[in-house]
């Protein structure tokens, strides 16, 4: 891999090869020690005392399904039937009850071993490694020059005698790494040599700081440590984990089912009828109530009328059937989860946003296979815990989601690349006229810029008419990127080759210097040194904005080849601090921005490469880097035509742009100049072996003034000075009068003055095409789609705005904290200093530097602008004291202090990756937040087109989010977007919201080392591996090719073949998949983020599949509540129980689980995704009371009311019981059995007829048929064929059934007859239930969509 060893000194080179584990024995080793842990926390679980054990499952909470009051009424119930001689009944309740503890015990053990058991699922995973990572190359590894990104946390390591990106999970102790400058530690590791160590989010930086220098002075660059990781650094994650994974809010079905089964029915309702029952039972035997000549047994009385009443409210099959259903819920979603492996099989090239989030309907061409889902289902029953289906269970969650939470960007919601945005250039404004007689030449010149031997830059060196221009002109040209393809782009403007001759000094510049392959180790290590260089300056941050421009240089009309007839002679990179008064003048406007009170100025920096030409031997050298060093090194700028002064006026047009679109975007500076000499040594860039940096001296007019007298004499035509600096080729073609190659920093220095101004690019990371349909869909569906942000409110508000998301006055919050950021003693905060050793000092900063890169040191800057990007309505503000916005600066970087130093975000810089790259995106890290002010503008009509202040008074800080909610109002869970946020802020953020009722899916990425408690916050959780950026796309972040499907070599293995029954995965044992594996244990979903696997069709199903559950429920719940109601009317009328004890277990083991579980198949129905859920009911008020009782009570009280007439008809008028008739109490006995048998089929009738009402809940029957759904259709027909066939036979084989058919036939005709009442009372009330739930999903819809609280500015 190219530049594996850059960064190693030549003499050490090969004392260095061998250093380091062999893959097979890192990979042990880490096996071994995760073994440890995992036996460790096994082992204390299996110390537990058994008794405690057997009391978690039925310690009474949401989660359980069984409470202890339930197990010992159920134990009373059965005590009593044996008393009364139902022993039958007794037995299997007793039996059934047995087998319902061991099943509810099992599961809870379960639930508390899925962690153990997952992890070890992953150990075999790493086992399987360490037999196939024979087959591993250095590609299979990310590429080490690849630009860091706070979404992926790697590591330089020594692996089989070669350096490679490891990921941070797979470090393990006895590691050899290699510490850059400016990194921060991944674990607890010790230097080589063992003179010095580094604890976990120690930064590798300078001791001690360097007094800037009066001249240009050579830097030897901090060298790179080598380090022996002392712990394995993924073991403290692990531990978190298994400390933590049992602390997930209870699902919001969990509470309702314990809300309703649990204490409505099984408390609650047991009490009433117990009580009820026993009253009249003893009332009945003291003669005061219903005295007639009918004996009162006492065991009839006491014990079997309450048991046979409070039978059907015992728990019996439920738990059962509920831990049945929530497996089958769960084998459904993995069903759906491994349908994308056949599909990536199919059709290989199928991309993430084509399958993810398109508008039409997710799951209406999925058909799950049955079979599948059985395999899933057992596997699951067995103890699976893939997807934690005990101990976060993700259906349900999904099912009832509020708000979609992502706390990565780059690579999940983003490309991993920003891509050229704008084009700046100058041109003068007399070009504008000839531009249309010229077209046909600037065609004709793009054919010649795709020619391998053409010079773009002969246009430049060439003597050109020296005629003076109208005036420059400052022309941006946007582009537009593809959103199918991580690179692709094109110019907006079709005309854009009318300007050809400006661009394409720009094109080459962009394939010599920022997209050469042979310049980015050396940038690699010299942004590793400003990085720990600024790390000592309070007001300076690195920045990193030189990314792959490879597509703008093809869109300019260059091939790759074009470069070929260049050759790298040296490299030039050079930085400077600025002065204290330029970063107090320049920073003043920060105060206008309401945003923060913080800015941090982008550290000037550039890079030059020394190229020679061939055949011909010229030398060029083309400059990149921040604006204000660019600028302060040029003289002249290119117009397409000709040289021109760069004059004060083209030079600030050019810095306001610079300052704008460094507030949201990555912005370089390119220059260009012919040179006369060569370079040597150090400086040169490690051409000749050693390596040195130029430092310049801080003076911001010291480039441009101090050698402003020989200005004319270091390039001159035949003595005679060029009137605007024009360069003569007669100097360049005759080299017999060349001096002797530079080494020196003075020469170096002058060789980067006197440069050609080219142009500048703005760079931005654009929102990918799904994600953006994502959200709309998850907007339709009333979910709420969160962003947490590491960046600042101004970065993230840009981004936000790609992505679909609302950003108005209150659409945002930052979670920095207001000690942080607000100024407290001036006097004392100018006493404070930078610690030597800050931490993630770099991957504070990336936001920062982005942002602060509109911080130049600009002599021609005056009074700030209130137009300028990001300002607010009122100008005033500007003109705070700069001295006081200094300070106030200084006081939030501070990390001597204790008292200013926020607790809560201290582990995010710990954990918190150390890319220069990500330090843009995570400028909170440091609890400073980066802005970037602007200097006088004179185009006022140029601002950012959106006004910066949030004027609604949000809270602003983790700790003022719970009172404002107390106290003002909600709009903090209302809003899209939380800015400048760490990891302990996000965990905060994530619990208030769900203490208020959301439900928190999180969405993060699993390359990250930082988000694993995150995870653990959310009610569940997805990891998605993201796309990684790339050094350069003609370089893959990394190939899995010659390992693809490597898995399947093993699946001769004992394991494997217990697989071949269920569908296979094509799975690749990559170093990229085992970090995600480990980095994802606490998540139940991972995947890759070009997987298609839709999370709206995962939503879809979860949805559909609680409407189902909750159907199922509610409907076992009402026939429970009705046959219960049933029992206690006739113990009230004194007669015998209508339904007896083993007609109840028939009922409610068999024939209403049967209707219950067809009631679980939801069709299809677009309008599920459209429909709010709204905050979920948990406890009891007068109006739910009022709603059930209307819209099921009526419904089943019909159902009671028609048969317990009907049994009292059976029977005859109760009154005749009580006569003093000999002969019809000794009929008493077969009349019971004929009524209980009619009874029974009346039930089952009537049972079904509800049972349709329940089938399409949010369709009346005449909109949508139940006959669709063909489950219940075959349940329902089933059991009513079964039961009259049963009468027919009872009739036909029983004289006495025959002789009661004369009198009894109206009332089967009359018990038949009202089902079809009932039928279609039923409807009635469904269609008012129907009107209800659309009201309620109105007022859930327009709550979702409104966020002006009581601080609305209308």
């Amino acid at each position: 891999m190219m530049g594996i060893h850059h960064h190693e000194e030549g003499s050490s080179r090969g004392e260095r090869e061998f250093l380091g584990l062999s893959t097979t024995i890192a990979l042990q080793r880490l096996h071994d020690d995760i073994d440890t842990v995992l036996c460790a926390y096994e082992e204390r679980f299996a110390k537990q005392r058994w008794l405690k054990k057997l009391k978690l499952p039925f310690a009474g909470g949401p989660s359980s399904v069984l409470s202890w009051f339930s197990l010992l009424a159920t134990v009373a119930v059965v005590v009593a039937f044996f008393l009364v001689g139902f022993c039958f009944s007794a037995g299997f309740i007793l039996s059934f009850l047995l087998l319902t503890v061991v099943v509810i015990t099992r599961e809870e053990h379960l639930k508390r071993t899925e962690i153990f058991r997952k992890v070890r699922m992953v150990l075999e995973e790493i086992k399987c490694g360490t037999e196939l990572c024979r087959d591993w190359t250095p590609s299979n590894y990310p590429h080490l020059c690849s630009p860091l990104s706070p979404c992926v946390t790697l590591q330089w390591t020594y692996r089989d005698g070669k350096i490679v990106n490891l990921p941070w999970a797979l470090l393990v102790r006895g590691d050899y790494i290699v510490m850059r400058p400016g990194q921060v530690s991944p674990g607890t590791c010790t230097e080589q040599s063992g003179k010095r160590s580094f604890k976990c989010g120690e930064t590798y930086g300078l001791a001690q700081e360097m007094e800037p220098p009066k001249k240009p002075t050579a830097r030897a660059p901090m060298p790179d440590l080598i380090c022996v990781v002392e712990v394995t650094p993924y073991l403290e994650n692990l531990r978190t984990t298994l400390d933590n994974f049992l602390y997930r809010p209870t699902t919001i079905i969990d509470q309702q089912r314990n809300l309703l089964i649990t204490k409505c029915i099984q408390q609650w309702g047991f009490l009433i009828v117990f009580l009820l029952t026993l009253t009249v039972g003893a009332l009945r035997y003291l003669g005061y109530y219903l005295n007639g000549k009918l004996p009162t047994n006492w065991m009839n009385v006491f014990l079997l009328n309450p048991s046979a009443a409070l039978l059907p409210v015992l728990p019996l099959m439920f738990p059962l059937l509920w831990i049945t259903i929530n497996l089958w819920g769960t084998a459904r979603l993995e069903t759906l989860l491994s349908i994308p492996q056949s599909v990536m099989r199919a059709e290989v090239q199928k991309s993430f946003q084509e399958d993810l989030d398109t508008p039409t309907g997710d799951l209406d061409q999925i058909k799950l296979p049955r079979r599948t889902i059985a395999y899933f289902w057992w596997q699951l029953f067995r103890g699976g815990s893939e997807l934690l289906s005990r101990s976060a269970n993700v259906v349900q969650v999904l099912g009832s989601i509020t708000a979609l939470c992502c706390v990565d960007k780059k690579g999940i919601l983003s490309w991993p690349n920003p891509t050229a945005e704008k084009v700046f250039f100058l041109r003068n404004a007399s070009n504008n006229e000839n531009s249309g007689s010229d077209q046909s030449e600037q065609s004709s010149l793009n054919s010649q810029c795709c020619q391998e031997h053409y010079h773009p830059l002969s246009h430049i060196i060439e003597l050109s008419s020296q005629k003076e221009g109208a005036g420059a002109i400052a022309e941006v040209l946007d582009l537009t990127h593809d959103q199918h393809s991580p690179f692709k782009l094109e110019f907006d403007d079709h005309d854009f080759k009318n300007h050809l001759n400006s661009l394409k000094p720009l094109g080459l510049a962009i394939l010599v210097n920022t997209c050469c392959p042979h310049t980015q180790a050396h940038y690699a290590k010299f942004c590793g040194h400003v990085t720990a260089v600024a790390m000592l300056d309070k007001d300076l941050v690195p920045v990193t904005n030189r990314r792959c421009l490879c597509e703008l240089a093809r869109q300019i009309g260059f091939t790759k080849h074009a470069r070929d007839i260049f050759s790298l002679e040296g490299q030039i990179s050079s930085y400077r601090h600025l002065q204290p008064d330029v970063v107090r003048r320049d920073i003043k406007f920060a105060r206008s921005l309401q945003l923060a009170a913080k800015v941090k100025v982008p550290f000037p920096h550039s890079l030059s490469v020394v190229m020679r030409e061939n055949p011909g031997g010229s030398l060029q050298l083309l400059t990149q880097g921040t604006a204000d060093i660019v600028l302060d090194s040029c003289d002249d700028y290119w117009d397409g035509q000709d040289l021109h002064p760069l004059t004060e006026k083209e030079r600030k047009r050019a810095q306001d742009f610079y300052q704008r679109s460094a507030l949201t975007a990555y912005c370089t500076a390119f220059a260009y100049r012919p040179l006369r000499h060569g370079i040597t040594g150090a400086l040169s860039g490690g051409i000749d072996g050693e390596i040195a940096y130029l430092e310049l001296p801080p003076e911001t007019k010291h480039r441009r003034d101090v050698f402003s007298r020989d200005h004319l004499m270091d390039f001159d035509n035949g003595g005679a000075p060029l009137t605007h600096h024009s360069i003569s080729t007669d100097s360049l073609l005759f080299t017999e009068n060349k001096d002797d190659d530079i080494s020196d920093a003075e020469g170096c220095f002058d060789m980067q003055c006197h440069q050609v101004f080219i142009g500048m690019i703005t760079m931005q990371y654009q929102a990918q095409t799904d994600i953006v349909q994502l959200i709309e869909r998850l907007e339709r569906a009333c979910i709420r789609f969160v962003h947490f942000s590491k960046e600042n409110e101004l970065r993230s508000r840009v981004f936000s705005e790609k992505m679909g998301l609302e950003s108005g006055w209150n659409c945002h919050i930052s979670l920095l904290s207001d000690c942080d950021s607000t100024v407290a003693s001036p006097t004392k905060q100018f006493e404070f200093k930078i610690h030597p050793s800050s931490s993630n000092a770099q991957t504070q900063v990336e936001d920062e530097n982005e942002h602060n890169k509109l911080l130049p040191n600009l002599e021609s800057s005056k009074a700030l602008s209130s137009s300028a990007p990001g300002a607010i309505s009122n100008p005033d503000t500007s003109l705070l004291d700069p001295q006081i916005v200094n300070q106030s600066k200084n006081a939030s970087i501070d990390r001597s202090r204790e008292s200013f130093e926020m607790r809560d975000l201290r582990s995010h810089r710990l954990n918190e990756g150390t890319s220069q790259d990500s330090a843009m995106d995570a400028g909170n890290d440091d609890n400073c937040r980066s802005l970037s002010c602007l200097t006088d503008s004179t185009e006022q009509s140029a601002p950012i087109n959106f006004d910066m202040s949030n004027r609604a008074k949000l809270p602003r800080g983790i700790e003022n989010i719970r009172p404002h909610l107390e106290n003002v109002d909600n709009v903090p869970l209302l809003v899209s977007l939380f800015t400048d946020c760490s990891a302990e802020a996000t965990r905060e953020m994530l619990k208030i919201m769900q203490q208020y009722g959301e439900i928190v899916v999180c969405l993060g990425s699993s390359a990250s080392n930082s988000n694993s408690e995150i995870f653990l916050q959310g009610d569940c959780s997805i990891a998605i591996e993201p796309l990684y950026p790339q050094v350069c796309q003609d370089y893959p972040a990394y190939t899995e090719s010659n390992i693809y499907n490597n898995k399947a070599k093993l699946r001769s293995t004992a394991q494997s073949k217990l697989l071949l029954p269920g569908p296979q995965k094509i799975v690749t044992i990559s170093p990229i998949y085992l970090s995600r594996m480990l980095n994802s244990i606490s998540c139940s979903i991972a995947t890759c983020r070009d997987d298609p696997i839709s999370i709206v069709a995962i939503i879809e199903l979860s949805r559909r599949f609680i409407q189902g559950l909750w159907s199922c429920i509610q409907f076992w719940a009402c026939c429970a509540v009705s046959l219960a109601a049933m029992n206690t009317i006739t113990a009230i009328l004194s007669l015998p129980p209508m339904v007896v004890p083993h007609h109840v277990l028939y009922l409610m083991c068999i024939a209403v689980p049967l209707i219950s579980l067809s009631l679980l198949r939801v069709e299809s129905d677009p309008a599920i995704m459209k429909r709010a859920t709204g905050k979920k009911q948990t406890t009891l008020d007068s109006r739910l009371i009022v709603f059930v009782l209307c819209c099921y009570g009526i419904k089943f009280s019909l159902v009671v009311l028609f048969l317990v007439i009907s049994y009292c008809s059976f029977l005859s008028h109760p009154i005749e019981i009580f006569s003093d008739d000999e002969q019809e109490n000794e009929n008493l006995s077969q009349d019971l059995a004929v009524a209980r048998s009619f009874i029974l089929l009346g039930i089952i009738v009537h049972f079904v007829a509800v049972s349709s009402s329940f089938v399409h809940r949010d369709y009346t029957s005449f909109r949508r048929s139940p006959l669709g759904n063909l489950c219940w259709v075959a349940a329902s027909a089933g059991l009513l064929l079964f039961h009259t066939l049963t009468i027919v036979v009872q009739i036909c084989t029983d004289d006495y059934y025959w002789e009661e058919m004369d009198r009894v036939w109206p009332i089967v005709l009359f018990l038949l007859l009202t089902a079809s009442v009932t039928l279609a009372l039923t409807e009635f009330f469904k269609w008012e239930e129907i009107k209800v739930n659309n009201r309620y999903i109105r007022r859930a819809r327009l709550d979702f969509g409104t966020k002006l609280g009581m601080n609305s500015p209308f």
